[in-house]
């Protein structure tokens, strides 16, 4: 194997482990709120307003995540390094990590499907079979509740496990995008000179 092939193969590795760690952070920063909302708000109003205006926020600054590193790796492109440069990088990487994402759903989706049918006659507990769906999916809380239907958590299908996918792709390719063409997208907070 040459060294243009093993340098390719690792930087396109480790850039996917790097898109794979900013979803669980997303799906991480998607759960956190649920506790507080599920103590504070649920006695008042239906839990799903709040989460999904929460879930909208969640993946804004998860899109914004997935442009930054993107750029990231769109700006390391343009430097001479031993590795392949091509215009959709940022979308096959984005498109590679929705993949393993959409059988990670794939595969809560079964397990749902066939250890957690529970019937009881006065408490819903079809919304028990959608939080085991929706595990890995949480930012996009919003739209899975637009799509789907479902008492408390919307139904995640596997037709609509694969807006992640698209989202990840999408946001990474054009932050891959920005950093090839010279653009710098960066959202931390610029210090101050005293």
């Amino acid at each position: 194997m040459s060294d243009f092939v093993r340098e390719t193969i690792k930087n396109h590795a480790k850039s996917i482990g790097r898109l794979l760690l900013v979803h669980m952070l997303a799906v991480a920063l998607g759960w956190a709120a649920y506790p507080l909302f599920l103590t504070t708000l649920a006695p008042h109003m239906s839990i799903a307003i709040p989460l999904t205006v929460f879930s909208v926020i969640a993946s804004l600054v998860y899109a914004a995540m997935l442009v930054s590193q993107g750029n990231e790796y769109g700006i390391q492109d343009t430097k001479p390094y031993n590795w392949a440069r091509y215009k959709g990088k940022g979308f096959a990487l984005g498109a590679a990590v929705g993949l393993v994402i959409y059988i990670l759903v794939l595969i809560c989706i079964a397990i749902a499907n066939r250890h957690f049918y529970v019937n009881h006659p006065q408490f819903p507990v079809e919304s028990i079979n959608n939080y085991i769906r929706m595990i890995f999916c949480m930012p996009f809380f919003w739209f899975f509740k637009l799509a789907g239907k479902g008492d408390i958590m919307p139904r995640v299908t596997a037709l609509t496990a694969l807006f992640p996918m698209v989202f990840i792709s999408g946001f990474t390719g054009l932050g891959y995008l920005f950093g090839r063409s010279g653009v710098v997208v960066d959202f931390r907070p610029k210090k101050k000179r005293g």
